[in-house]
């Protein structure tokens, strides 16, 4: 097993030593208000779900399902720092009205560039995968990335329905008059609904600005070439796998290139459509 990067060993020795602090202030917080309402226990378990959550990039790297560089392992716990330690336990979110805004567009970023090494991962073949249009990586990145962002979401309401925590701060801090007056005529009268959609905003402005980050690594070495086979052959394409994995004994071979032929129209045998058609035709003749 490959040694813990020092930057990285460095920064859990800090989630460590200021989750260990920030528990003692906690707890001698209650002793002194001689009332425990649970919040140091938050304090410790928000503490330790951080620490493990920087554990994954090793965990899937163990597992050779993927790979990290050390700078993106870095920025990814010292995100998860930002967020968890600071954002809940120090209570950024609340000193710092931007601070949530800015943690969801930087992970919109980051969560792309692990989704182009996840691409990576996933595609090791060097020659297939210069052949993959660029196009095609930058749609997954992004998409990968959103997807990362609506998962957090998920856990913010896990955290706030089970823990009665605060992190799409569904508590609001208007008064009762305000609220009532803005129940029926505005989408503010539900804060946990807005700062949803602003992190998920944030989210995919970040993941879109990754674009140009990532498109020129897509680019690089890249031997793509479009190619002019027209969209009834991919049409087709999908029809004989699809016929191929689901259609009974006697489902017919698709026609595609006879009914084109008929119409006076080229059309291309792709060697995908030939392998689908042999497939096909092999299952016939076994019923």
């Amino acid at each position: 097993m490959k040694k813990t990067n020092p930057i990285i060993r460095s920064i859990r020795v800090i989630f460590v030593l200021t989750s260990i602090v920030a528990a003692i202030l906690g707890i001698a917080g209650g002793i002194e208000a001689q009332a425990f309402d649970g919040a140091y226990f938050n304090v410790v378990l928000t503490a330790l779900i951080s620490l493990a959550i920087t554990f994954v990039p090793d965990f899937v790297a163990n597992k050779d399902i993927m790979v990290m560089p050390i700078g993106l392992q870095a920025l990814f716990s010292s995100f998860t720092f930002c967020a968890m330690f600071l954002g809940e336990i120090m209570d950024f979110y609340t000193r710092f009205s931007w601070w949530d805004t800015m943690l969801h567009f930087t992970s919109g970023v980051m969560f792309s560039l692990i989704g182009y090494m996840l691409f990576l991962s996933f595609n090791r073949d060097a020659g297939v995968r210069r052949r993959i249009n660029p196009a095609t990586v930058v749609m997954f990145t992004v998409c990968f990335s959103i997807a990362c962002g609506a998962i957090w979401e998920i856990f913010e309401f896990g955290g706030d329905s089970l823990l009665g925590m605060n992190m799409q701060r569904w508590q609001s801090v208007v008064s009762n008059e305000q609220w009532s007056a803005m129940q029926n005529a505005s989408n503010f009268s539900n804060p946990g609904l807005v700062n949803t959609m602003k992190d998920i905003i944030s989210d995919t402005l970040g993941s879109l600005l990754s674009v140009f980050l990532i498109l020129p690594l897509a680019r690089h070495n890249n031997k793509y070439q479009k190619t002019s086979v027209p969209q009834a052959a991919l049409l087709a394409e999908y029809n004989v796998a699809l016929a191929g994995v689901y259609a009974f004994k006697n489902t017919p071979a698709p026609d595609m290139p006879v009914r084109a032929a008929k119409q006076g129209k080229v059309y291309r045998m792709t060697p995908r459509y030939k392998t689908a058609v042999s497939a096909v035709n092999q299952r016939r003749s076994a019923s």
